[in-house]
């Protein structure tokens, strides 16, 4: 099945066939280079892939749209007989409904996919937008595994909308890595990690994300985000001599509502 992160990459490819030049890439990007305008991308869509294996995976797709826009210098990809190389399904959706959208609405859409480049003085480890998780139903053989795939996704949502209506001045975006980071006036003071089990590698795991994402950024507070209520007092003391705030959740009717009084979620 199709992620959003998924389909935003088919997009993006896209964008840079469409918009793209000859052997200039869309000016929109300001990038002197084909090279150089897809490491823009990569600190949001990378993925655990080096840098080099990432341009490949872009370059690849924008090659399969290539052929399919007729305004293209790019041969892109092309059967034996040399007609155009059929798009898969989601670059298909992708092309059939983008070919209806004008140049700036395209280009809006694309720029909400880009770090900024105030983002990546914090080791490129931020982004200076919210992607979702999780859109629509999702159906798999692994239904325990998907089910917290699609809770922990719901609950990112819904602590994205409780941070920023209960913190003033503010801004809330998340990474590859990072669940939910929070900036107020440009400084990043915040990173949740959610978990939707409270299990002891879980929790290990959580911790060591919160330590490595926060490792050489000043004065930011780490936060796990746990299902409650939580009444190990232990795991408490715990976290808390390790600097680490707990926010606990719990789903009341059709939303999620979140407290840092654990024991009364």
């Amino acid at each position: 099945m199709e992620s959003s992160r998924d389909r935003q990459f088919a997009e993006i490819g896209y964008f840079l066939s469409r918009r793209g030049v000859n052997k200039d890439p869309p000016r929109e990007l300001r990038a002197d280079s084909w090279q150089a305008a897809y490491s823009l991308f990569y600190d949001a869509f990378g993925a655990g892939k080096t840098k080099t294996q990432f341009r490949r995976s872009l370059q690849n797709v924008r090659d399969h749209f290539d052929s399919h826009h007729s305004h293209s210098h790019r041969r892109g990809w092309h059967l034996e007989d040399g007609s155009p190389q059929p798009l898969s399904k989601l670059n298909r959706d992708v092309f059939n409904e983008l070919e209806r959208v004008p140049d700036d609405a395209l280009w809006r859409r694309i720029k909400s996919y880009l770090p900024s480049k105030e983002s990546r003085r914090v080791d490129a480890k931020t982004a200076p937008f919210f992607s979702s998780e999780f859109q629509g139903t999702r159906a798999s053989r692994r239904v325990t595994v998907d089910e917290a795939q699609v809770t922990h996704g719901r609950v990112v949502e819904a602590l994205k909308q409780h941070v920023e209506n209960t913190v003033e001045n503010a801004f809330t975006y998340n990474t590859q890595q990072i669940d939910l980071a929070l900036k107020v006036d440009g400084k990043l003071r915040r990173i949740y990690e959610v978990k939707t089990a409270t299990d002891r590698q879980s929790i290990y795991t959580a911790v060591g994300q919160l330590c490595m994402h926060s490792a050489g950024a000043s004065n930011v507070e780490m936060w796990i985000v746990l299902p409650g209520p939580i009444q190990n007092g232990e795991l408490v003391k715990c976290l808390q001599k390790l600097c680490i705030s707990i926010l606990s959740y719990r789903l009341r009717g059709k939303s999620y509502r979140f407290s840092t009084t654990l024991a009364e979620t």
